[in-house]
């Protein structure tokens, strides 16, 4: 019988988000007996932006391994993306200093799988800050045929002649992540109707890049 190498590692990735989540509540624990010692608050705050983004990189990896698997479907339950955006907004604003600005109705809803819109998300604004980006827009656009898109737009200098030319993303390892492969695969997953979710990614006017997530 073959050795299942996926088998084992996800396994063991759910270990290790199991650990990890555990150690991000003792942080919690941490920060309210640091209270008193404002002195140490900024420590503490580095360790846990480090421990943020462990914990968001193996929510990525877990999530390619379901995406890969062929029975897996999304998880497209009704919500509110306001309620979606801001702990992510919130988290961005406290630990990398990046202004998240959405310009929607907040009552806006919709069907979406909540943890692969986090992760696609994350990624944009993860790789707006490291491009160089100091805040970023977020709109909402619907249409009569039921679809709809999320528009992702930063204020830095946009993305490189090459980047805009390719037709498909590659995974690759960088400090971002899976990148826009991974943002990808997040939204393709969602299907209506015949129809996959797609991403189109631009420069907008003001020179900033601008990402769609588009939805069936």
């Amino acid at each position: 019988m073959a050795f299942d190498t996926s088998t084992l590692l996800s396994a063991q990735l759910h270990d290790i988000k199991n650990e990890m989540q555990a150690l991000l509540n003792l942080q919690e624990e941490l920060a309210e007996q640091l209270t008193a010692h404002p002195e140490q608050a900024a420590v503490l705050g580095r360790i846990t932006e480090h421990s943020n983004n462990l914990n968001q990189r193996l929510i990525e990896l877990l999530s390619v391994l379901k995406i890969q698997n062929t029975s897996f479907s999304p998880t497209e339950d009704e919500h509110w993306l306001m309620d979606t955006l801001t702990p992510i907004s919130h988290s961005f604003k406290r630990l990398k200093n990046f202004d998240v600005n959405c310009t929607f109705d907040p009552d806006f809803n919709q069907f979406y799988d909540e943890q692969l819109l986090e992760i696609a998300l994350q990624n944009i604004l993860g790789n707006a800050k490291q491009a160089g980006a100091s805040s970023a827009s977020i709109n909402v656009e619907e249409f009569d045929d039921g679809h709809w898109l999320i528009e992702v737009t930063d204020d830095g200098p946009g993305f490189e002649p090459e980047q805009l030319q390719k037709g498909e993303f590659n995974p690759q390892g960088t400090a971002s992540g899976l990148g826009l492969y991974l943002i990808e695969q997040a939204v393709k997953a969602h299907k209506r109707n015949g129809n996959r979710g797609e991403i189109i990614i631009n420069n907008a006017q003001n020179e900033g890049a601008q990402i769609q997530l588009i939805f069936p």
